[in-house]
């Protein structure tokens, strides 16, 4: 099913994704110098602007950006973590670039219980905060009481936190239910799937390769 990309392009290796199944400790990303010269993931136009509809999901980056990503991300996925350094590197590199995460907890009750962490940690101004703390953590978080550590290392005012939490439930519910819909009309199969500028990449990619993409997208070049 995948297409192939510029011959530029296609001897960058995108990252795999990855489904519940694979959130093990033992779930291992792909080398990217293990498979070079392999097709690019498939992109596909989706209805971009529908996605961002939805002033509660949370952005990072620029507020006037040109380019937007919006990612599909669980905070127990493998390829999730390995792509944050290449997000904060474009990010970083990039100031025209911002990324709205829509966080889709697929892989069972202690990633749906970060992700309402995370989202109960937007209303003191600290979701990015978390959203590091968690994809940076080195090992799975299996249960709330990593959860508790990673959100006290983001410096989060825990009794406000807990407090949002309850008050701001059915706020939360309702942004982790949109975002799944999503995800369904997607017919995205795991984490991380990327949509930049209403082009769809499931899985992810390096940052020269993000950045090759963003290139294209700003020049009205075709993507496939």
């Amino acid at each position: 099913m995948n297409r192939t990309f510029a011959p530029a392009l296609a001897a960058v290796l995108a990252l795999a994704a990855c489904g519940p199944a694979d959130a093990d400790n033992g779930a291992a990303p792909a080398s990217p110098s293990a498979a070079s010269g392999q097709d690019m993931p498939a992109i596909a136009q989706v209805g971009f602007n529908d996605l961002l509809r939805n002033p509660a999901a949370p952005f990072i980056g620029a507020e006037n950006a040109d380019v937007t990503i919006i990612g599909f991300v669980d905070y127990n996925c493998p390829y999730c973590k390995k792509m944050q350094p290449e997000i904060d590197g474009l990010l970083k590199a990039d100031p025209k670039v911002r990324v709205l995460y829509k966080d889709w907890p697929i892989f069972g009750d202690v990633s749906e219980t970060a992700a309402r962490t995370a989202l109960a940690a937007a209303y003191q101004g600290k979701y990015e905060a978390v959203h590091n703390a968690f994809m940076l953590s080195p090992s799975r978080i299996g249960d709330q009481a990593d959860i508790t550590r990673l959100v006290q290392s983001a410096g989060v005012d825990m009794a406000r936190l807990n407090q949002d939490l309850a008050d701001h439930r059915a706020d939360i519910d309702a942004v982790l239910d949109r975002n799944g819909r999503e995800a369904a009309a997607l017919a995205l199969q795991g984490t991380p799937a990327f949509i930049i500028n209403g082009n769809l990449i499931p899985g992810g990619m390096p940052q020269a390769q993000l950045e090759a993409v963003i290139g294209r997208i700003r020049s009205g070049q075709p993507l496939r």
